[in-house]
């Protein structure tokens, strides 16, 4: 079974993202230990974004060299 690592990144960032959005309104009246927590939720969706553009930026690398290598083959076969 294949797993779609950005699907799940993704699913992470919006559900993180949507908790974020719900203390960032609520900020002024926290205290000191909620923004302890809210600092840690913006670390973690910091977080969650670096990876999931790392793994996007992985994924279409891949693919190019890929690409790449099966023209190579290609070619190499047509001046056989």
């Amino acid at each position: 079974m294949k797993v779609d690592e950005n699907k799940f990144f993704g699913y992470q960032i919006i559900a993180v993202t949507i908790i974020w959005i719900g203390m960032s309104i609520f900020f002024k009246k926290m205290d000191g230990s909620g923004v302890i927590i809210y600092y840690v939720v913006t670390s973690w969706l910091l977080f969650l974004l670096v990876i999931f553009f790392k793994n996007k930026y992985k994924q279409r690398k891949g693919q190019s060299n890929i690409i790449v290598l099966e023209d190579k083959k290609d070619k190499q076969e047509e001046k056989k």
